[in-house]
């Protein structure tokens, strides 16, 4: 299965609608998709955005076994065409090409994905995915640059913490703190744009945000660092980003210089040794808001001058 240039085309400009930030909404995937996961009876799930796997009703993909949780999985569109595997923290795991997963995953055309009694092959050919991209671009040029709200948030020392635990209790302590961090961000109007392998990165379009909002969503994430399960930093900045993607598949990519300097400053919060750091910008909107101190000004690689840096 290949787009054809009329199908290209199509992707390019019928399904673009105007929304209320950025420029363009999301729409039904078309006929004709790029991505999909493949049941054993042959039926195939056509993916875009953020597809959901789970027991009720409101999943994308509803599994209706008693092996599946009520909110089990999700795979999820980021980084121009890469679709990733996150569980949820559910009580039987969720398997890729057998093997349970306990972070987020990139998925490859082929992968066999297990959930509960159900099996399916994810499929994403290359020469889709390809073209896929190459649209992609064309429509990113054409993306204004929008101001936003970003919060980036990762698990301290990832990476001995997932040496010292057995897969099983790895994967069910990250799937259950990103399903809690999604609920809270999503609860307070925000989006999640990107999974990290240990982290996620999340936005709001300051024309619809308030940031009695943006408080709201660094409180109950600080309440939610003190049961230290696991522990993880934020950082939150505002500022003006280009969002582009592709529209047709439900995907927003977030660019520019803003994006580059909130991980600098994730990763100055983490040689700091802080959980909660606010940048020059937002500790200016959230002054009256949400206690805080300063840290000093700072050099960042990549950038020329110095940058004052808060802890909330």
């Amino acid at each position: 299965m290949s787009l054809s240039k009329e199908a290209s085309a199509s992707i390019g400009d019928t399904l673009l609608r105007p929304r209320l930030f950025g420029k363009y909404t999301v729409v039904d995937a078309s006929e004709e998709e790029g991505a999909w996961l493949e049941a054993s009876d042959g039926k195939r799930h056509a993916l875009y955005g953020s597809s959901s796997l789970g027991r009720t009703a409101a999943n994308r993909i509803v599994l209706e076994s008693p092996k599946v949780s009520r909110q089990h999985a999700l795979i999820h569109l980021q980084n121009i065409g890469e679709f990733w595997l996150i569980d949820f923290g559910s009580s039987n795991g969720t398997f890729l090409n057998k093997r349970r997963i306990h972070h987020p995953v990139r998925l490859s055309d082929g992968d066999q994905i297990t959930v509960g009694d159900s099996v399916f092959k994810f499929r994403q050919p290359g020469e889709i995915l390809e073209e896929y991209k190459t649209i992609a671009q064309q429509t990113l040029r054409q993306i204004e640059n929008v101001a936003c709200w970003l919060l980036v948030a990762d698990i301290r020392n990832f990476t001995p913490l997932s040496r010292s635990m057995r897969s099983e209790g790895m994967e069910a302590l990250l799937g259950v703190w990103i399903s809690t961090c999604k609920e809270i961000i999503e609860t307070h109007n925000g989006i999640i744009n990107k999974y990290l392998g240990d982290g996620f990165l999340a936005y709001w379009p300051d024309a619809e945000t308030k940031p009695e909002e943006i408080a709201a969503v660094i409180c109950a994430l600080k309440e939610l660092q003190q049961e230290r399960t696991p522990e993880f930093r934020i950082v939150v900045h505002f500022g003006s980003v280009a969002i582009g993607g592709m529209a047709s598949m439900g995907e927003e990519s977030l660019m520019g210089k803003e994006m580059n300097l909130i991980f600098r400053m994730e990763k100055l919060a983490g040689s700091l040794d802080e959980l909660c750091g606010l940048t020059e910008p937002a500790h200016a909107k959230l002054v009256n808001l949400i206690p805080s101190r300063p840290l000093g000004e700072y050099e960042l690689k990549g950038f020329q001058r110095k940058y004052a840096f808060f802890a909330a």
